[in-house]
Parts: C-alpha cells; sequence; structure tokens
C-alpha cells in the first residue's frame, strides 16, 4: 500500500472493527501503532509501505521479531499491523493469527505466487481455507529457496519428499495429512499449467485407510459425569462450558455443528432439536433431554452476552461478543475441564470428537442397535458408524461373517 494511503486505510479498517463489536481500547491501539507506522515511513522515506518495512519498524521501535512466536503484549503491538495488510489487501482481517502463519515469499516465485493467490481468491472458500493455502504455498516456496531452488522448472520430486521430512519431525500425521493435501493440490495446479514435469497426484498419492483402523479413544460413563460435576456453573463461562459438553456428551453433535447452532433449530415445545449437519448436509433430528435442554436454558437465560449474531446460540464470552467460527474453543474448554476434573487422558483424544465415540460406546454396551447408534451420530449409513465397534470388542462380532463349514 502507499504510505499516503495508511490514514484512510485505518480508519475503514477501525470502522469494522466498532462494527465487529471490539472495544474502544483495542480500536485506540490500533489508531495508536498504524499512526506511528505512517509516521516511520515517512520519517525514513517510503512511499510504499510494505510488509519488509514493518518488520524494520518493529524491530527499531519495540524491539519486536515479526515473525517470531511472541508474548501476549507483544502480540497486541504487532497485531494491528497484520490487520491492517489483510484489510488493505482482502477488505477483511481474522480475529486470531496464529503465531507460525507468518513466512515470505522468494522473489523468485513472486509470479507463481501472485497467480495461485488469484486463483484461491476467486474460488468460493472460506476467508480462513484461502488463507490456509496461500500460506501453505509461500512456507513451501521458502523451503525450496533456502535449498537453491531458483525456478519452478527445477522442482523435483525428491524436493518434496525432503520437505516433508522436515515437516515429518515437528507436526503430527494428521497435521501432515492436512498439509499434504494442500501441497498436492498445488502441484496438481502448476503441473496443468506446465510450470513443473510432475503432478500433486504422482508426488503426493492419496491413499485411502479403511476407518476402523484406528482404536478410538473412549471415556467411560464414570468419567463423564466426573468431567460434568467439576465445572463451576456459578459463573458465565462455566454455564457456557456445562451446556456445550452436555450438548456432546448426551446428543452426540460434532462441534461444527455445535458453535453453528441457531434458536430456529430448537423447538422447545415438542423438545426435539432439527439441524442440516454441517459435515454432511444430512438432516438430523434428536430429541432435546432434559441433561441438555435444563443447561442449554441456564447459559441462553443468564450467560449469553448480547451480540449482533442473534441467531446464534453460543456466542464468544470476551468481546467481540460473536459467533464461534472455529472449533478450536470447543476443544480447548473440554480439555481444561478434564484437567480441572483430573481425568488421566494420556494417550487418549481429549476433545469433542472422544465424547461423541464415548457415547457411541456407551450406547453399544447398552446394547442399542447399531443402526440406531447410525441415526444418533447423523450417519448416513451404518458403514460409517461400525468405526466405533472397535472400541468394544463385545460387539465386534457383529462385523465378522460366518466361517462357512466344510460339508
Amino acid at each position: 500500500m502507499k504510505t499516503k494511503d495508511i490514514p484512510a486505510i485505518a480508519a475503514e479498517l477501525m470502522a469494522k472493527m466498532a462494527v465487529d463489536g471490539f472495544s474502544q481500547e483495542t480500536v485506540e491501539v490500533t489508531r495508536w501503532i498504524t499512526g506511528l507506522f505512517q509516521k516511520y515511513c515517512d520519517d525514513n522515506g517510503y512511499d510504499e509501505a510494505e510488509i519488509p518495512v514493518a518488520v524494520e519498524f518493529l524491530k527499531e521501535r519495540f524491539c519486536l521479531d515479526y515473525y517470531a512466536q511472541l508474548l501476549s503484549v507483544q502480540t497486541v503491538i504487532r497485531k494491528p499491523l497484520l490487520n491492517l495488510f489483510e484489510f488493505e489487501e482482502s477488505g477483511n482481517y481474522l480475529h486470531f493469527h496464529p503465531k507460525s502463519r507468518n513466512t515470505t515469499t522468494p522473489v523468485e516465485f513472486k509470479d507463481v505466487f501472485m497467480a495461485y493467490r488469484d486463483n484461491v481468491n476467486q474460488r468460493s472458500l472460506a476467508y480462513t481455507t484461502k488463507s490456509r493455502k496461500i500460506w501453505e504455498f509461500s512456507r513451501h516456496l521458502e523451503y525450496l529457496a533456502c535449498h537453491g531452488i531458483k525456478k519452478t522448472k527445477d522442482i523435483e520430486m525428491h524436493h518434496v519428499f525432503d520437505y516433508f521430512s522436515e515437516l515429518n519431525k515437528k507436526y503430527s500425521h494428521q497435521t501432515l495429512a492436512s498439509t499434504a493435501a494442500v501441497i498436492r493440490e498445488i502441484y496438481d495446479w502448476m503441473y496443468d499449467r506446465g510450470d513443473i514435469s510432475f503432478s500433486g497426484k504422482a508426488v503426493l498419492p492419496y491413499i485411502r485407510r479403511d476407518i476402523r483402523d484406528k482404536v478410538l479413544s473412549y471415556y467411560s460413563k464414570e468419567e463423564i459425569n466426573q468431567l460434568l460435576s467439576c465445572i463451576d456453573t456459578e459463573t458465565a463461562y462455566g454455564k457456557f462450558t456445562y451446556a456445550v459438553i452436555c450438548i456432546i456428551a448426551h446428543l452426540g453433535l460434532r462441534a461444527g455443528d455445535v458453535i453453528r447452532l441457531r434458536f430456529n433449530d430448537i423447538d422447545w415445545n415438542k423438545n426435539q432439536l432439527h439441524i442440516i449437519q454441517h459435515k454432511t448436509g444430512i438432516p438430523l433430528s434428536l430429541p432435546l433431554v432434559d441433561e441438555v435442554k435444563f443447561p442449554l436454558l441456564d447459559y441462553i437465560k443468564n450467560a449469553r452476552p448480547e451480540s449482533v449474531d442473534a441467531d446464534y446460540i453460543f456466542i464468544s464470552i470476551n468481546a467481540p461478543h460473536r459467533k464461534y467460527k472455529v472449533t478450536g474453543t470447543i476443544h480447548r474448554v473440554i480439555t481444561q475441564s478434564m484437567e480441572i476434573a483430573g481425568i488421566q487422558y494420556e494417550g487418549r483424544h481429549h476433545g469433542p470428537h472422544a465424547l461423541r465415540h464415548s457415547l457411541a460406546t456407551g450406547l453399544m454396551n447398552d446394547n442399542v442397535p447399531i443402526s440406531a447408534i447410525a441415526n444418533i451420530l447423523g450417519h448416513g449409513t451404518t458403514q460409517a458408524t461400525e468405526m466405533y465397534l472397535t472400541v468394544d470388542e463385545t460387539h465386534s462380532k457383529e462385523l465378522t461373517l460366518e466361517v462357512p463349514h466344510e460339508c
């Protein structure tokens, strides 16, 4: 952006922040930092206010590394600049900036990077999805440049293999699989353009696993009761936590459906919950049992803040009071509650999906038919439900075929 345009862009940014519900204090911090940044650019003769200039500004003015993992107080200083650049580019900004999501794009790959960014921005994707794809490509190009690759024509398969060997030292298999999906797509795109000699599917073939290969995590009814009993429901945060965990533990809703739950999804008179599942698009109807209904009413009447997202049930406790856009908060409150309750989860998953698995397993232990469990979990077929049987050896015979005897 042009340095002379910073005041106008910052003013639009702050106006949007005010509409989004940010506090006056946060808006004023944005005004302060962007004002200092503009003065720094003017004093040093920068007509273009770009990220490298912001890096110098933070280092000289606050002794901060723009790309480093920062303390909370330092993040407050850097965040207005991140918002400023994002708002100038896209007209929007992230409410939360992952500390590791900052990287630079090597100048030798600028053309292909800009072409891919334009391709992504033209697609009907969520803003966070677009951000993830663009960031993954930037990070990968930075790796290639650091290893002597200057042109896409010089990229060979072993460079991609080496890249994932490095990532394997830092990340879980689930994260690696997610990264591979993005990189596979990028290489398919470059191959179709004629930038490289091999496709993404060739270098990163997709291998489908049997969903029953994985042994799932399970928590007993006693552990679930222990978890719920240790939540302080006298506080607003406790009421929110209790309602969320009750919904997942007793109804088995996915976290993505919990954060998207609206008031018109619930028929209070008939004690029914009706949603279209976000993951599958399949309608789901469930009874609003008392173990869910009363915690939900307690949260709505005594803890839910006022919000512009009036249709949504669950609203962030802290300002800006908006609907939840990602499920990380749900995972966090469950993990924190398990720690407070003293539940040992080492070696077990401990998020919302683990509670969903536990509900299914508890139903199987009560001899509920697989077809009924599939209906409760919102599965289109019982095949998807079979994965839950991996934790229950006593019901595994339902998946086996009879061995024919010799005549």
